[in-house]
């Protein structure tokens, strides 16, 4: 009977700590962002394809046509990681030819999202003021 009442007890006391899951997150659905001089969109899909809409250039996707060429727009995410890594692949078809953008996150709130592009084939440490944007999800 202790045995059971201590089983209880420390069942009790370890599920009343509260974490930040981030394992209940999604990064799926439409994402605008906004810093003062231009708009983007992201929207990343369940199929872990993205389109990027900026200046009104949309690319991305499974099949896409930019410049006579086509490629698609490929998404992966690591949630473990704090901050969250985004890596955008984009691959051209012909020839094959495969490119990462590499991208951290920080999740602020499930529809709000810190968000820092990283250029020269590295990743971003850190958010700088330089680097950073707050995208928000679009509920439709």
């Amino acid at each position: 009977m202790k045995k059971i009442i201590l089983l209880l007890i420390t069942t009790l006391m370890l599920s009343s700590f509260k974490t930040d899951n981030i394992s209940d997150f999604s990064i799926v659905g439409k994402w605008k962002g906004d810093d003062g001089n231009e708009t983007g969109y992201f929207l990343f899909d369940e199929e872990g394809y993205a389109y990027i809409e900026v200046k009104g250039l949309k690319i991305g996707g499974k099949d896409f046509e930019i410049e006579g060429k086509r490629g698609s727009v490929k998404y992966e995410i690591d949630y473990s990681k704090s901050p969250m890594e985004i890596d955008f692949i984009f691959t051209i078809f012909d020839g094959n030819k495969t490119k990462r953008l590499l991208c951290i996150a920080k999740k602020i709130d499930n529809d709000k999202i810190l968000f820092s592009i990283g250029f020269n084939g590295e990743r971003p440490t850190d958010f700088t003021e330089n680097n950073e944007m707050i995208f928000n999800r679009i509920k439709d």
